[in-house]
């Protein structure tokens, strides 16, 4: 953050300490010198921070050091006294090393210590097209937030209003002082109110400057990315409500311009020309743009521009006629989300298929968790008589169950694992045992969940939201019959389960489970089993030459399902 240029130990007694208040006669001190680096965003932050420390007498400072060996010694009352040390580290902290330690004298940005060498940059925190007036004399600030991601800052179209003589003009956000009010806080609260955005925490100033009237004072801001910062929000959803426009009936809207295309701007407003280009684009940056307009720029301009040209130009008008052309141009118009979405549903598709990138995407999370899977499934399932449950995956261990249907058990194990260029390596599986635990809501105590609540967590749940996937997968895809004929053997087996569950589709009494121990579940997707549509409730085939047989006698343990019901529970589950 800066240098020590000069480091003193002031024993007590030293006279010099008759200028800092209630400091006690029996007490020295270290007196550091320190200088911040204000060429770096945290040498700034931390010059600002103990600033204003300083200026509410809160600020305080810690330091860093050694002690060698033969430093220190121990009093016979175990008190440990340091006869020597190596400094360290002199460092603004939030609660100082004792109650003591104070700043003397904080000075300003400007001037410098004498033996150092201070150069004026665009990032300085202080530049000035002219010499800086007194605080009382600025009545007019402004902030311009320029985004790093992208280079461009944020400007405002004033409102449409046949009085204001700017109307339609493009500007930095600012706005007159009021009584005794600080020109950065004004600039800060002008900004907020007539964009309705706050800015983000990141958010950091890095630079300002005085117009040459002398009455102006604009402060440049630098957020992380554009999208930091919410512009155009519907007057309800706005964050900071405008006291100058408290309806919303002449809401001003804001844009991100390229700093190359604004010298040049026709729409932007005289006041602003005076506004120096160069601080803007080297703010907070590592890299000053060119001077000259890029392509991008110019187009961007020349697209705003066009309207306005044919409109007449630069020739002088009335405030009302310059409104009436203003109105005429062009203009930004804010969208809630869901008008956006609806225009983009409204979008007819593109007759030929988008032009995808030949660069393929990196190994997504769910395509190694598949292979992670197959890997313990081959591990663990050796003899065919097993199958897996993934429990959880973490960055070096996975969670599974292992379930054996001969002897109708589970167990659970952790199975640590390294990849290496791709490859997937499975150590030695270590048994564990699982546990479900309930934390209500809003308070840190933990219970252990019931029966009902293991079962519902770890059971039904993940199985709702794998089944819900599959369903519309499946529905908004557009395989064939041909093609889901294994979607079809699996769901048979997930029937053929909540049949043995005691859960039946149709609503009907519970299915006992047969003592044969084979499958409980019906082929629903098999005509035979509810016969032919056009065979009578007995399930008697309608053949003349049959009319007198006795129909066949029934097991007693036959469950007999409706057939309408049944289809029309299946039509249901497929929509």
């Amino acid at each position: 953050m800066g240098v020590v240029v000069e480091c003193e130990e002031w024993l007590p007694g030293d006279p010099r300490f008759r200028d800092i208040p209630d400091w006690p006669a029996e007490a020295g001190a270290l007196v550091a010198t320190v200088v911040y680096n204000l060429r770096t965003r945290q040498g700034r932050d931390a010059y600002e921070q103990v600033r204003q420390w300083h200026e509410h007498k809160q600020a305080a400072f810690s330091i860093g050091y050694r002690v060698p060996d033969t430093g220190a010694s121990k009093r016979g009352d175990g008190v440990r006294i340091i006869h020597d040390l190596e400094l360290f580290e002199v460092s603004p902290v939030l609660h100082g090393a004792h109650p003591l330690t104070r700043s003397l004298e904080v000075k300003s940005a400007i001037g410098g210590h004498a033996e150092l060498e201070y150069k004026t940059t665009p990032a300085h925190v202080e530049i000035d097209v002219v010499v800086a007036p007194k605080n009382d004399a600025i009545r007019v600030a402004g902030l311009a937030v320029k985004a790093a991601d992208t280079a461009r800052v944020l400007m405002i179209q004033r409102a449409l209003d046949e009085e204001d003589p700017a109307a339609g003009m493009w500007e930095i956000p600012g706005g007159h002082l009021e009584d005794g009010e600080d020109p950065l806080a004004a600039a800060l609260r002008e900004w907020a109110e007539e964009t309705g955005s706050t800015l983000p925490g990141t958010a950091s100033v890095v630079g300002s400057w005085t117009a040459p009237n002398g009455i102006y004072r604009g402060f440049v801001a630098v957020v992380p990315t554009e999208d930091s910062v919410p512009i155009n929000a519907p007057h309800d959803d706005r964050r900071v409500a405008n006291p100058d426009d408290p309806k919303g009936e002449a809401t001003e809207v804001t844009a991100w311009w390229p700093i190359t295309a604004l010298p040049d701007m026709t729409l932007l407003r005289p006041e602003c020309r005076e506004t120096p280009w160069a601080l803007l684009a080297g703010a907070a940056l590592p890299h000053v743009p060119a001077p000259k307009a890029a392509p991008q720029a110019k187009e961007f301009a020349e697209g705003v521009m066009a309207r306005y040209q044919a409109l007449g130009g630069d020739e002088k008008k009335s405030a009302c006629a310059a409104v009436k052309a203003a109105r005429a141009l062009p203009r930004i118009e804010h969208k809630s989300a869901r008008s956006m979405v609806a225009e983009a549903k409204s979008i007819p598709a593109p007759l030929e298929a988008p032009v995808m990138s030949s660069k393929p995407l990196p190994e997504s999370q769910e395509q190694f968790r598949a292979r992670l899977s197959d890997a313990v499934r081959e591990l663990l399932d050796q003899d065919g008589g097993t199958w897996t449950c993934i429990e959880g995956t973490y960055p070096d261990r996975v969670i599974v169950s292992m379930h054996s249907e001969d002897e109708r058990r589970t167990s659970h194990y952790a199975i640590p694992y390294t990849v290496t260029a791709g490859e997937i390596t499975l150590d030695q599986p270590q048994p564990v045992e699982l546990a479900t635990v309930v934390v209500p809501e809003g308070t840190t105590a933990a219970r252990a969940a019931t029966e009902d609540e293991d079962v519902d967590a770890r059971v039904v749940q993940p199985t709702v939201g794998a089944l819900s996937d599959a369903t519309a997968r499946v529905s908004s895809s557009t395989a064939g019959p041909e093609q889901l004929g294994d979607v079809r053997d699996k769901v048979r087996d997930l029937i053929a389960a909540l049949s043995a569950k005691g859960l039946d589709v149709d609503d009907q009494e519970p299915v006992d489970r047969p003592a044969s121990g084979g499958s409980p579940g019906l082929d629903l997707w098999d005509d035979d089993t509810f016969g032919d549509d056009d065979a009578d409730p007995e399930g008697v085939a309608a053949d003349e030459d049959d009319e007198d047989d006795e129909p066949a006698a029934e097991p007693e343990d036959t469950v007999r399902l409706d057939p309408d019901e049944v289809k029309a529970a299946l039509a249901l589950m497929r929509s």
